[in-house]
């Protein structure tokens, strides 16, 4: 039951680490960029405080590519540096087209861990999450992309890292089968190429659901992975 109960809130958790952004900043962005307001994906818009910078917010503004319909569009993010008036600092159009249909794009997140990946180097993620609406067979996944200030624009050195997905097929009332993968990125100890290497953790858990004397009933199977990502060539793999 305590899966059926995760599934059913799982629409709910993309508010928590949103936030807008201020409207004079936003405004002075756009107009640097000489960006058209109508090609702006503004539920998506997100940015967040650098914790290790002064005046500085990270700032991530979605661009639609292409035709836009309402349950397929596709888009490019600005990623930005700025200060608290929108002065941009660093400036990067990331290449990754993220495109929203039948699994649709839910959330954009910024993520400011303590990612020190190099000597005076601090990255920052940005988490893409998407949701099937299927309820027969659910889904969701969650990837993550670090990026750290690099001269005037950034370096993006961690690709499209799958953080987390659940999948399964049910029958919508108590019986069926499900797997969820959620990993854990930890520094290591070890460095290649001056880099420290990222160790991932990952638990994966396998469960079916069965009706019992009338009663909802699971079982649960779970083993832990472990992998190193290494730094080659201008990114982690």
């Amino acid at each position: 039951m305590k899966k059926i109960l995760l599934l059913i809130i799982l629409s709910f958790v993309n508010i928590i680490n949103a936030q807008e952004i201020e409207s004079v900043r936003f405004e002075n962005i756009v107009k640097t960029l000489k960006l058209n307001k109508s090609r702006i994906k503004n539920e998506f818009c997100t940015e967040k405080k650098m914790p290790n910078a002064e005046d500085s917010y990270i700032v991530v503004i979605p661009i639609l590519v292409g035709e836009y319909e309402e349950d397929f569009f596709t888009i490019k993010n600005y990623i930005l540096i700025t200060d608290e008036k929108g002065s941009i600092k660093n400036q990067y159009l990331d290449p990754r087209e993220i495109t929203s249909d039948a699994i649709r794009l839910y959330s954009l997140v910024i993520d400011t861990g303590l990612y020190t990946i190099g000597s005076n180097i601090r990255a920052f993620g940005l988490k893409v999450i998407f949701e099937g609406s299927s309820r027969p067979n659910p889904y969701s996944s969650e990837d993550i992309s670090l990026y750290y200030p690099s001269g005037k624009t950034f370096k993006k050195v961690l690709n499209e890292f799958n953080l987390s997905s659940s999948s399964g097929e049910w029958d919508t009332n108590c019986a069926g089968e499900f797997e969820d993968e959620t990993s854990v990125i930890m520094l290591d100890k070890t460095k290649t190429n001056n880099f420290t290497d990222l160790k991932i953790k990952t638990k994966i858990t396998a469960t079916i659901n069965k009706v019992v004397n009338d009663d909802c009933k699971n079982e649960e199977k779970v083993r832990t992975t472990f992998k190193i990502l290494k730094f080659n060539n201008g990114i982690y793999k």
